[in-house]
């Protein structure tokens, strides 16, 4: 558990590297756009579109979803016993 947040905050930076690809992917490889668009809107609270304010809100949110995935990743290390320090 030590590890936690150093872990968090590697996985919320590689996920918001990956956004960033994928929002920059939208201008990029102009195909099945509106699929596009309909998948960012799904997976991120507030994204309406491609515009600046939905872009930080989207980094932001898959920042904090690297340390959401990572925390129940560890709460379920600990409970199944995988965990090397009990």
């Amino acid at each position: 558990m030590k590890n936690c947040g150093k872990h968090g905050n590697h996985l919320g930076i590689f996920l918001g590297l990956v956004f960033i690809l994928c929002f920059l992917w939208y201008w990029i490889h102009p195909v099945q756009q509106q699929f596009h668009l309909q998948f960012l809107e799904s997976a991120f609270f507030g994204f309406n579109g491609m515009n600046m304010r939905s872009f930080v809100l989207g980094l932001i949110q898959s920042y904090v979803y690297g340390y959401i995935f990572h925390g129940v990743w560890c709460i379920s290390c600990r409970l199944s016993g995988c965990s090397k320090h009990k």
